[in-house]
């Protein structure tokens, strides 16, 4: 999955996307771009399910808050991914649904 195509796709879809290399942290650790989300309100799409789910817990366990986290899983069987219109659909179908990301991180595989 190519992060400027997605970030192509999305923006033709009306979202605001800002890369990491758009922002100069494309080589921080994961904890630093969660920190620059949380002050900037901006919520995170990754593929790091277990690192961000890590950090999710953590900002939790201290009473604390983000915008949200969006993880796309990768499966061993590629017919399970998502792809850049795939990930477009279950954005709208998240955002259509009313649910709050503020504080929650959603497996987008599970919104197609």
């Amino acid at each position: 999955m190519g992060s400027q195509r997605l970030a192509n796709r999305l923006r033709s879809a009306g979202h605001d996307i800002v890369l990491a290399t758009d922002v100069g942290i494309a080589s921080v650790s994961d904890a630093r771009a969660m920190a620059w989300a949380v002050t900037q309100g901006r919520t995170v799409l990754t593929r790091d399910h277990e690192d961000f789910a890590d950090l999710h817990d953590l900002v939790m366990a201290v009473g604390g808050h983000h915008p949200g986290i969006l993880v796309v899983r990768f499966d061993n069987d590629p017919r399970h991914n998502l792809n850049e219109r795939a990930i477009t659909t279950t954005l709208e179908n998240l955002a259509a649904s009313g649910i709050a990301l503020a504080d929650k991180i959603h497996v987008l595989n599970h919104w197609r």
